[in-house]
């Protein structure tokens, strides 16, 4: 089909990771057309309408008929032409959203899908369209808006009609000052930049045990890694001015405890979703993975010392040798004893190596390595000193091992996946727990949050 009758189309928030749309990011196009047939012979956009007025398609609502005959086509003349019903805003409102908090900004006048909608102003200049995208990127609208519409089930997906935003309170851009618009503007220029996460805390979105889950609940909050970036905090901060808030110590109050509020607001709802899972679950017989189980044993550990071996190693070696360790595996101390005692190659074809002082030196660096250590570590370069560390490792592991086996017997149904879950946390210990992923949102979430 011809370029100009083309436009790109934001079809959803699915694919927007970033309070801003641009046109190249997008990978939809809608069909623009104000032309009748006639005029349009010999194109291949006339070839493609052709097409949609003989086929038929299957439609719920309509049936199986071309596309004119639709209910949304036949009031239209002719029924391709959308252009009237394009009027591009400033920024996109999602119709539903549920632990991102995101409101594009449009600067290339964009057009949107039903699943969006235009915010759009006739009376707002340019400087206080851009200040109010920034304030309805804040923390307050982020929770404001969960107390308008309706939550589609129990799960936290919150849909939100055009009645119900337009009822939302929102501090008033008009007539910002230069210098607060400056200050609203450049935050959310920094929030562009970046990756916008969720306001439920990942610890919680890592879980899908309802026990875990209500531990969890019941431990002090731990904020989303969202609510800690600092281009977030000095926006809402700077809304709070916006509102009158004068003081820059009462402004700080007021953002710790909209996070507080936040938080918990977000941690109650996700909460529920884990334990509406887990009972779909159940209905399908569902089995947890060995990475459930064992995040949920993870939680229950009770041991003296948790610290990671590297930092563990690291911590009691004063005067450490550094070291950058290969990631080739498995490590291997050299077996002549004459020409290179201390030489630890790595991989199977053992072109790395690495040269150390002493003998205990290089033992303890082929434990940790074929634990899996990697990169940077620190070991003592006194021969007795690494003899004994080792020895010490060793018998730390054993001990932890030995727990762990017991924690994870008392969660896995047989002895196949108890070996499993085993294996993951052990390798925690040792190198520590890794941090939550941030895929998009879990199956059954919106897909517009």
């Amino acid at each position: 089909i011809e370029a100009e009758y083309l436009a790109p189309e934001v079809h959803s928030l699915m694919k927007v990771d970033r309070p801003v749309v641009r046109a190249d990011e997008l990978d939809r196009v809608v069909l623009l057309v104000n032309k009748k047939l006639a005029d349009l012979k010999g194109t291949w956009v006339y070839r493609y309408l052709k097409y949609g007025e003989t086929a038929d398609f299957d439609s719920k609502k309509s049936g199986s008929v071309p596309i004119p005959k639709r209910s949304t086509c036949e009031g239209r003349d002719p029924w391709y032409n959308l252009t009237n019903l394009v009027k591009p805003g400033f920024a996109f409102w999602p119709m539903a959203q549920q632990y991102r908090h995101i409101i594009p900004a449009n600067p290339e006048s964009l057009i949107c899908n039903h699943n969006l909608f235009d915010l759009g102003s006739d009376h707002l200049t340019k400087r206080e369209q851009e200040t109010l995208a920034a304030v309805l990127n804040s923390t307050l609208i982020g929770l404001f808006k969960t107390f308008y519409g309706r939550f589609a089930g129990t799960e936290g997906n919150l849909k939100t009609e055009v009645v119900d935003v337009n009822l939302l309170d929102v501090p008033n851009a008009t007539g910002v000052s230069p210098d607060l618009a400056k200050r609203l503007c450049n935050a959310f220029r920094r929030l562009c930049r970046r990756t916008v996460g969720r306001l439920v805390e990942e610890q919680l979105m890592d879980c899908h045990s309802p026990e875990r889950a209500q531990h969890i609940a019941e431990g002090p909050i731990v904020l989303a890694d969202e609510l800690q970036q600092s281009d977030r905090r000095e926006l809402d901060d700077a809304v709070f001015e916006l509102l009158g808030v004068s003081d820059p110590a009462d402004r700080r109050k007021l953002v710790d405890e909209l996070y507080r509020e936040t938080a918990e607001h977000f941690r109650a709802i996700r909460v529920v979703e884990i334990q509406k899972m887990q009972q779909r679950a159940a209905g399908n017989s569902r089995r947890f993975s060995p990475q459930e189980l064992a995040a949920d044993a993870w939680d229950a550990v009770e041991l003296d010392d948790m610290a990671p071996l590297a930092h563990w190693v690291a911590r009691q070696t004063p005067l450490p040798v550094v070291f950058q360790l290969p990631e080739e595996r498995p490590a291997t101390i050299s077996d002549s004893p004459m020409f290179d005692p201390n030489t630890v190659y790595f991989g199977k074809s053992r072109k790395s190596h690495l040269d150390f002082q002493s003998r205990g030196q290089a033992e303890l660096v082929v434990h940790m390595a074929n634990l899996d250590v990697q990169g940077e570590i620190q070991v003592p370069s006194d021969n007795a000193r690494a003899m004994k560390l080792l020895d010490a490792s060793v018998a730390r592991l054993a001990k932890a091992r030995a727990y762990l086996v017991g924690l994870a017997g008392k969660r896995a149904g047989d002895d196949q996946l108890a070996a499993q879950v085993v294996e993951l946390l052990v390798r925690w210990f040792v190198l520590g727990k890794p941090k939550p992923s941030r895929p998009r949102e879990p199956a059954g979430s919106s897909e517009h949050e």
